[in-house]
């Protein structure tokens, strides 16, 4: 009779403990939840184009705050680039005179649309030769094709 009790006791305590262990937390997670969401999510249509409107904004907020002397000009164009989720603002600065281009120089400026920060440059002197600065480019050239990949909606990466 008492290995009975024993018996019973035994079976008692390990019946509750399984009983106040929570089994609806897994220790491993199910391979569904390992699932990593985006870090960035594309825009909506309706999205893009309030983004697009607040990057031209920026850009004629930046051409206007630039000023250049009577016989230069100055032009701007602004992208938002979805890829990056940023405003991109160009500007260029050339001779007024369109025959007096190889008098002045004519340089490109690219601009963070959202800090203003001027990401890099390149100037064409008269003569050819040629001036840059940013994107831990070497030559102009270099300077060159990251701008225009940065106002064609590819990626841009500014240093």
């Amino acid at each position: 009779m008492r290995d009975l009790v024993s018996v019973t006791l035994v079976t008692l305590v390990l019946v509750l403990a399984a009983c106040t262990h929570d089994k609806s937390t897994p220790s491993q997670p199910a391979p569904a939840a390992q699932v990593k969401t985006p870090s960035f999510v594309p825009p909506t249509a309706e999205q893009a184009y309030r983004l697009q409107d607040d990057c031209s904004r920026r850009g004629e907020a930046i051409l206007k705050s630039n000023f250049v002397s009577s016989a230069l000009t100055h032009d701007q164009v602004s992208r938002y680039n979805a890829t990056t989720n940023r405003c991109y603002v160009r500007l260029e600065v050339h001779a007024m005179d369109l025959t007096e281009l190889d008098k002045h120089d004519y340089s490109t400026y690219l601009y963070d649309g959202q800090t203003g920060e001027l990401l890099g440059d390149f100037t064409v002197k008269p003569g050819g030769a040629r001036g840059f600065l940013g994107f831990g480019c070497f030559d102009s050239s270099c300077v060159e094709e990251k701008v225009a990949a940065c106002m064609s909606g590819k990626e841009c990466e500014p240093e």
